[in-house]
């Protein structure tokens, strides 16, 4: 079979913290669209919060053909073919989704592959896979997240300003980062003695919060909060997670881990080992296809307080924002320090269209986020899409769009090809 397009179908996840359909989140949208088997009978407070496109064994593609395909057995009828000269197996490694993301996400990271090995031996149930898991986030719409540990100053300034929390991080720890923070005048992030002391404070807050007064102390921080007259932007986070998370340890996660706020186009990296939580907004994900998730707060699900505590690197730092790398061919190209995964946004305006590509040596997931057109490639192959279709295409598929004058935007997951 030498066709290079082949039209597939995704897998929703309703998540509780997904978007309610009242509010028409993305991935219902682009589900609805694409999807013939509609229940018109569900609630509107049901949660829409991912849509999966890729082989994950949780929610596997087809393609739409009578009867379907799963993509995985199409990709396997021919590996070298589909997937390019440079994959090593007969699967893509990498998994496309969509976030409409309603409620705060838990705080959680992810394991490097020698942790993940570890892990996935020890505890298969609950670490399924011994793989790494980096992702990236692309902002589609307004979108906020928190990402790794704040530099040491405003580590620093934060403890001053919510001083109940030193109620159970003890004297030493607090102590450690005062005295970093006076050696280091604040610049002097990435040095040992500055892990230490984060590992120390975030540490002791963690491990002592349920048995050491955490939710007393926290009630303190949240009446204090709600008696102030103007509030810090900090200070409504809190309280907002306080609302989603009654008592929980992650409510004052904020006052360690950064907050960053993306304008649609923007997007972060989320490397092994940091912590994160996305709070709200709507995204392109673009990770690496395994299940491998450490939480440690803001989650009704299983926290591994001591792995987590014990794994992440402490690096402090300002995350970095990217805004990708034109191409030509109207796409911007998103790509991470990680061979598994990177990620193309095409757009076309009204009236215009033209070759994206000369093609890529990795089989790729395309999603269209706006408009419609038709796909062109080598040998005289089309493929007409709209708003909500998902095409896998082959490798090296010499692409090319006509739009279909309404402009045309879409989005392409595929293996880093360098």
């Amino acid at each position: 079979n030498t066709t290079r397009f082949h039209r597939i179908v995704g897998a929703v996840q309703n998540y509780k913290w997904g978007k309610p359909s009242s509010q028409e989140p993305l991935v219902k949208r682009l589900h609805n669209a694409s999807s013939s088997t509609l229940d018109p009978s569900g609630s509107p407070d049901e949660p829409f919060a991912e849509l999966w496109l890729g082989t994950h064994p949780n929610g596997p593609s087809s393609t739409t053909t009578s009867p379907p395909l799963p993509l995985l057995s199409l990709i396997e009828s021919s590996p070298s073919f589909h997937l390019g000269t440079c994959s090593t197996t007969s699967d893509i490694p990498y998994l496309l989704k969509v976030l409409s993301i309603h409620k705060v996400l838990s705080i959680q990271s992810h394991p490097d592959t020698a942790l993940a090995v570890k892990l996935n031996a020890a505890n298969p149930e609950v670490y399924k896979t011994p793989c790494h898991k980096p992702e990236m986030a692309i902002a589609l719409t307004p979108f906020k997240a928190m990402l790794g540990f704040r530099p040491l100053a405003e580590l620093h300034a934060n403890l001053n300003n919510y001083p109940e929390i030193a109620e159970i991080l003890g004297s030493e720890s607090v102590k450690k980062v005062k005295e970093c923070y006076e050696r280091t005048k604040g610049v002097g992030d990435f040095d040992n003695g500055v892990r230490e002391a984060v590992k120390g404070v975030f540490s002791s807050y963690m491990r002592n919060f349920d048995t050491g007064g955490g939710k007393e102390m926290l009630e303190k921080v949240i009446d204090r909060i709600k008696a102030k007259v103007v509030k810090s932007d900090l200070d409504s986070l809190i309280l907002s997670f306080s609302v989603q998370f009654p008592s929980d340890c992650g409510v004052l996660s904020p006052i360690f881990l950064n907050v960053v706020a993306l304008s649609p186009g923007e997007s972060i990296f989320v490397s092994s080992n940091t912590p994160h939580a996305y709070v709200e907004g709507e995204i392109i994900e673009c990770m690496a296809r395994s299940d491998n998730v450490i939480r440690c707060g803001l989650t009704p699900k299983f926290k591994d307080v001591e792995v987590l505590c014990s794994s992440l690197t402490y690096d402090t730092f300002k995350p970095e924002v990217g805004m990708g790398i034109e191409l030509g061919g109207g796409t911007r190209r998103y790509r991470p320090p990680v061979e598994d995964f990177e990620v193309r946004v095409t757009e076309f305006e009204d009236g215009k269209g033209g070759k994206v590509d000369d093609g890529v040596d990795s089989g790729s997931i395309l999603l269209v986020i706006s408009g419609s057109g038709t796909l062109t490639c080598q040998g005289g192959e089309s493929c007409d899409v709209k708003f909500g279709d998902s095409v896998f295409v082959s490798a090296m598929t010499e692409l090319s769009v006509k739009e279909g004058g309404e402009g045309i935007k879409f989005v392409r997951g595929m293996r880093n090809v360098g």
